[in-house]
């Protein structure tokens, strides 16, 4: 041994362990001659060869009672009978010069029995490497058992002995090499050569209840990882569903205390962002070789939304709620919405892991929980629609009747994003509900009245403002408001109503803007030249004879030049005609400088039309409306804040009509001839001049539609039916259903000062509902109260939910999300389900239920808990 090592050894012994005398035996008598190069400050060395024991004594305890001494002896350690200086070696330190003592001492270890422990592990100890790394994990206090599990985790390269993180680890190693349930990762192989596995087995034994055998307790046989894997997934699964079956009960822990710390076990395995994808795989090949897909079928879908140990549980959580939403009853969409909002809180679609496996996951429940909300709609409408005027139900459209066409596009947007087979037989149910029932019963409501109150002839609707009137009615008083206000309009092509109302609560949710809506009465018909034209300021509308191009004041609409003419010969100069494109490419100072001057300016916003508009594109119309409400969402945001501007008006120059599924000749009114005095024929409206009257069309005039003051008529086919279906015939617009004129007005207003933080949106509290908290079980589940309910200011959350002894997590850790807007407190509560790790709890300890954000990882609240678990059966 070299001399520093003996220097570092000594010093540790006399000023870091603080021992004022030190006994060191040397029974060869090695490193006498080195006593005189040792340099200890302060410290005075005496070699016992030749020294009276007596007089040694009398002088350390009576003349040198304050000295630092280092007592050497040349021999071997006499028995305690016989030593002289027992008591004073009683509250003194030792050292040890060989080089497990060395070692022991480099560890700091306190314990003289960890001395002969080490020795056994020399194998281990051969390495430098091992031991600089071992010195990083090990403390004075650790059995025997602690310290092997600290030279395991050294093996396996973790930074903890826990049992759970050496698993974790283990679990990584197997999954990175594909070993499979059939072959033990190498770092336990190696592990078993140092004789480390069994303080593994004990640890598993005494906190999972793993079965372990005599010989696998003694090293004599192999801890058989993939067995290991096996029973604690089956075991967490079945806890999972409070039962063990038949199947399982040869591989499944029973005892309570097992399957309470196996749950948490794997919840914490779920929960690390480095380890769960090595849990995706392990759960696969334990589900695979259990064959867990062919066991499911029976188990009842309530049942299996508890369980997060396989993803064949979660593909059949699905299966089974595309087979039963289409005939479910209110009752039970109610439940399978809040099974689909447990999952998503759950592991297999968490949003707080981001991989391509959960994001579909995701997408399959968003297109369940539109299809849900759809079919919930039909129930509460179940005996159709009977409004008794267009007036009613315009009405019922823009307060509820659009939630309709709003569910259907999610689901569909959800659906082809992923693209599965899955939806296949959903994808059938949702498009007879929003087609046959939806459609049907819409139009045939609709079609009676405005037959029956002859719409066409007197195109108007009381307290709602019509379309060409839109100038005089909404931009005027803005601008007649002030002269120093500055309004700009953006009309975005078919952005419909229900899109509308999306985007409103999408501006709603920020701090410094404000979003109204309302609906103008469309133009008929309702397409782009003449909606566009109708929003501008004019005097006249009409048509150029014999063409579809329509002039305001007796000036051409066509193009965002001639549009821009217009507004400036209407507001003196001071307004501008853009298109969104420009304004999204203009900087702050580019922008302000292009509107100097400016009172009023039409932005033109082009796509739902320009991908709906085409039989190539049509597909992709509802994936269009989500584009177009994230751009406007930006658009009006750039408007407010970079270009001095306090009003914003959204509107559309019409709507439309889309299916997914493909039509057929019951949705077509055929046209034998086209009229000759026609000059445009579109798939939903013919124009014409003189038109002949037609009993299977419905035929108007666009002075009664539009206020124009040529004799323009047109054709259009009577509820959403179409004339033609070349090009494209899924989406269309020219007609009078209620998706085409209900026509939105969004007002966006710049807050500042007071109304911002009038405006200030917060998380929902969620508190215990009871003071008092205690655990008389390892498995207890625990209500929470949402204690408000959810609104434009208040925002739902998302919180971890675990019971903590100090700063370690002693259970399960279960994530919730507080989301409901019901104003019943009883559907605000939630319940969470707790399984505490181990059985090693004092009821006079102080425990804490604590509820964190799981999104910001902030504490929101913790409670008292008191731990008594009551004698508990070891079976289910």
């Amino acid at each position: 041994m070299q001399l520093d090592q003996l220097q570092q050894g000594l010093q540790h012994a006399f000023f870091t362990d603080r021992h004022r005398i030190v006994f060191w035996y040397d029974a060869p008598g090695h490193f006498a001659d080195s006593l005189n190069e040792l340099a200890l400050k302060g410290v005075q060395v005496i070699n016992m060869a030749g020294e009276s024991t007596l007089g040694v004594k009398l002088r350390l305890e009576l003349e040198e009672a304050e000295t630092p001494t280092l007592l050497y002896f040349p021999s071997a350690e006499p028995a305690p009978e016989e030593d002289w200086l027992l008591d004073i070696k009683l509250y003194s330190g030792r050292f040890y010069a060989d080089r497990v003592s060395m070692i022991f001492n480099e560890l700091g270890l306190t314990r003289h029995v960890l001395r002969e422990h080490l020795a056994q592990r020399q194998a281990f100890l051969a390495s430098r490497k091992r031991i600089e790394a071992l010195k990083r994990l090990v403390t004075p206090s650790l059995s025997e058992d602690e310290l092997d599990l600290a030279m395991l985790a050294v093996v396996v390269g973790a930074t903890s002995l826990d049992v759970a993180t050496l698993l974790f680890h283990l679990a990584e190693e197997a999954v990175a090499n594909e070993l499979g349930l059939e072959t033990n990762p190498a770092a336990l192989v190696e592990a078993e050569k140092y004789a480390l596995v069994p303080a593994l087995v004990r640890a598993l034994q005494a906190e999972v209840g793993y079965p372990a055998s005599q010989a696998e307790l003694n090293g004599e046989a192999p801890l058989n990882f993939g067995q290991l894997m096996l029973r604690l997934l089956i075991t967490g699964y079945c806890e999972s569903i409070s039962d063990i079956p038949d199947w399982a009960r040869q591989v499944a822990i029973p005892s309570v205390n097992a399957r309470a710390s196996s749950r948490a076990l794997l919840t914490r395995w779920r929960d690390s962002s480095r380890f769960y994808p090595a849990f995706d795989v392990i759960s696969g090949w334990v589900a695979d070789a259990q064959r867990i897909d062919d066991k499911l079928q029976d188990v009842p879908l309530e049942q299996l939304s508890h369980v997060a140990t396989f993803e064949v549980v979660e593909k059949q959580i699905i299966v089974d709620l595309c087979q039963a939403i289409p005939t479910a009853d209110a009752r039970d969409l109610k439940l399978f919405d809040s099974i689909i909002v447990a999952r998503l809180d759950g592991y297999w679609a968490s949003r707080h892991k981001n991989d391509a496996r959960r994001e579909r996951y995701r997408q399959l429940y968003a297109a369940l929980t539109a299809a849900i909300a759809l079919f919930s709609l039909r129930h509460l409408h179940a005996k159709g629609f009977h409004y008794e005027s267009v007036e009613a139900l315009y009405h019922a459209y823009q307060t509820d009747l659009y939630r309709f066409d709003t569910a259907y596009r999610h689901y569909a947007v959800a659906s082809d994003t992923t693209g599965v087979e899955l939806l296949k037989n959903l994808d059938a149910a949702v498009e007879r509900c929003y087609d046959e029932w939806f459609l049907g019963q819409l139009t045939r409501n609709w079609s009676e009245r405005v037959e029956a109150e002859q719409r066409l002839t007197h195109w108007k609707l009381p307290n709602i403002p019509s379309q060409q009137h839109f100038y005089r009615d909404w931009v005027q008083p803005q601008l007649a408001a002030s002269r120093q206000k500055r309004v700009v309009v953006v009309i975005s092509d078919a952005f419909r109503y229900e899109a509308a109302e999306e985007l409103r609560e999408r501006i709603n949710a920020k701090r410094y803007s404000e979003a109204t809506l309302k609906s103008q009465l469309g133009v008929v018909p309702s397409y782009t030249t003449l909606g566009m034209a109708s929003l501008l300021p004019h005097r006249e509308l009409s048509y150029q004879p014999g063409s579809d191009t329509v002039l305001v004041n007796g000036q051409s609409t066509q193009g965002t030049a001639n549009r821009s003419k217009l507004l400036k010969a209407a507001l003196g100069g001071e307004a501008l005609a853009v298109t969104a494109e420009d304004v999204k490419g203009w900087s702050r100072e580019e922008g302000r400088e292009k509107i100097k001057g400016v009172q009023l300016m039409y932005v033109y916003h082009n796509v739902v039309d320009a991908r709906g508009d085409s039989a190539n594109t049509e597909g992709e119309t509802f994936a269009a409306v989500e584009d177009a409400i994230d751009e406007l969402d930006q658009l009006t945001r750039k408007i407010l804040m970079h270009l001095n501007t306090s009003t914003v008006l959204v509107t559309a120059d019409h709507g439309f009509l889309f299916q997914r599924s493909a039509l057929d000749a019951t949705d077509r009114t055929a046209l034998t001839d086209k009229p000759a005095s026609a000059f445009k024929s579109k798939k939903r409206y013919v124009l014409g001049e003189s038109l002949p009257d037609n009993p299977s069309v419905w035929h108007g005039h666009t002075r009664d539609t539009a206020g124009t003051t040529c004799d323009t008529q047109f054709w259009i086919p009577k509820g959403a039916h179409r004339f033609h279906f070349v090009g494209g015939a899924r989406f269309v617009h020219g007609g009078i259903m209620p998706q085409e004129i209900v026509v939105p007005v969004l007002t966006v207003q710049q807050l500042r000062g007071e109304k911002v933080e009038k405006r200030t949106s917060r998380k929902v509290e969620v508190i215990s509902p009871k003071a008092s908290l205690k655990m008389v079980n390892n498995i207890q589940r625990f209500e929470l109260l949402q204690t408000e309910a959810v609104s434009e200011r208040l925002r739902p959350v998302t919180l971890s939910v675990a019971i903590y002894a100090g700063s370690e997590v002693v259970s399960s850790e279960e994530v919730v999300t507080f989301d409901s807007a019901s104003d019943n407190m009883n559907e605000r509560m939630k319940s969470v389900r707790l399984s505490l790790s181990g059985t090693s709890f004092d009821r006079k300890n102080d425990y804490f239920l604590v509820l964190r954000d799981k999104d910001l990882g902030t504490e929101r609240e913790r409670y008292r808990v008191v731990i008594d678990l009551a004698f508990t059966d070891d079976f289910f």
